[in-house]
């Protein structure tokens, strides 16, 4: 366990190649139909050409503003009416911010009109959330693996924990079936799937040495791997905003004072990044702070290498603490304290890299989806406090 800051720096970012393994057990495996994914799968040529594509393609799209805006905010739009119909009374936004940010994947990565109103899809999301909720047998399983011999043995969380992946995939072969019968390489990038299929198509075009890489194992895998890590964290992140907002009521004061000064009467866009530093400091003090992940993904070493000093053999399995760095007092000034504007300059500007930071990891492992996740916690942020102020029930208006 690296739980140092110097370790976890050492580890995921100077080192980062000597650590940049994954552990390769039976339940990872099965998951992964055989480590084709880009999460979990170990690091090699593989690995290296699909994380290139998905990043190709997800760049593409996010390389469209006006699109990506527009799938975002017709989300936002429709939390909000939700909000305002409300009226004032006590809820719990948890459910809305969910099925709000699945409705965003769901249209980033199959295309416009494609939201959990599609039995297939809410299929898909109810199969991730129930996973991610179960993790109670996700925790036996992972203590299991480290018995290679366990998964003969006729325990049942190991069907509990595989079983939806499989079901997961089924879903996601139907969608690719359907996508590729219509894919035209003509046709402008639209949606994450379409996005890989064009990335596919070029590579093809480019070398046929890679065209064993290009199989529909490693493509289901990816975009599993959009839902899986995009859907859930980026939801608890906007749940944990809310609630630090509640509880430190100026923060939201002033984020709204920025948004009136700004915006003035129109709607936030992603345009207004650079001028309203306050939400993105409150998004980086939300990272920090509320620790969605704690600990970052195993890594494995690839080499025979050293942690601060220490001899670390071949294979070895090492885990970074990173909310042990973001709670670090060495690090940050009263830590445990949510205060935004510690990422905020002299100048009122947005401090963007002060280090001890890794909410998307760092180096080669680091999160792929790093920029679609900030663009939708800053609309959605924007979005909700442009026209609510969030208070506990026991401060809440009357109706």
């Amino acid at each position: 366990m690296a739980s140092t800051p110097e370790a976890v720096k050492e580890m995921l970012v100077k080192k980062s190649a000597d650590y940049a393994g994954r552990p390769q057990t039976y339940s990872i495996d099965a998951q992964t139909l055989g480590g084709k994914d880009i999460v979990f799968g170990n690091y090699g040529l593989a690995w290296k050409f699909h994380r290139k594509l998905f990043t190709t393609a997800l760049r593409q799209y996010l390389s469209d503003i006006p699109l990506i805006e527009s799938r975002v905010s017709n989300q936002v739009e429709k939390l909000v009416q939700f909000m305002e119909e409300q009226d004032g009374k006590p809820f719990d936004p948890a459910e809305c911010l969910m099925r709000g940010v699945a409705n965003v994947i769901c249209g980033i990565t199959f295309g416009e009109g494609y939201d959990t109103t599609n039995p297939d899809l809410n299929k898909l999301l109810k199969l991730n959330a129930d996973f991610i909720a179960n993790a109670e047998d996700a925790q036996l399983v992972t203590i299991l693996d480290f018995f290679p011999w366990a998964h003969y043995l006729p325990i049942k969380a190991y069907d509990r924990v595989i079983q939806p992946f499989f079901d997961i995939f089924d879903i996601i072969r139907k969608f690719l079936r359907e996508r590729e019968d219509k894919f035209d390489p003509e046709r402008p990038v639209r949606d994450l799937i379409t996005g890989l299929l064009h990335a596919k198509h070029e590579t093809k075009c480019e070398s046929d040495e890679k065209t064993s890489l290009l199989s529909d194992d490693y493509l289901v895998n990816t975009i599993e791997d959009m839902f899986l890590g995009g859907y859930e964290t980026t939801s608890t992140t906007l749940k944990w905003i809310i609630a630090f907002l509640v509880n430190y009521p100026k923060y939201q004061e002033d984020i709204q004072r920025q948004l009136d000064d700004v915006l003035g009467d129109r709607s936030p866009s992603l345009d207004d990044r650079p001028h309203l530093p306050l939400i993105q400091a409150t998004i980086i003090e939300t990272l920090r702070l509320g620790n969605t992940v704690p600990l970052a993904a195993p890594h494995v070493a690839l080499t025979d290498t050293t942690l601060c000093g220490y001899r670390v053999p071949k294979g070895t399995v090492v885990i970074a603490d990173t909310e042990s760095v973001h709670l670090d007092p060495k690090c940050w000034e009263n830590p445990s304290v949510f205060n935004p504007y510690r990422h905020i300059d002299d100048d009122s500007k947005l401090v963007t890299n002060q280090g001890n930071f890794y909410p998307f990891g760092a180096g080669r492992r680091v999160c792929a989806g790093e920029a679609l996740a900030r663009v939708e916690l800053f609309l959605f942020v924007s979005w909700m406090l442009r026209k609510f102020t969030f208070v506990s029930e026991e401060d809440s208006f009357p109706a």
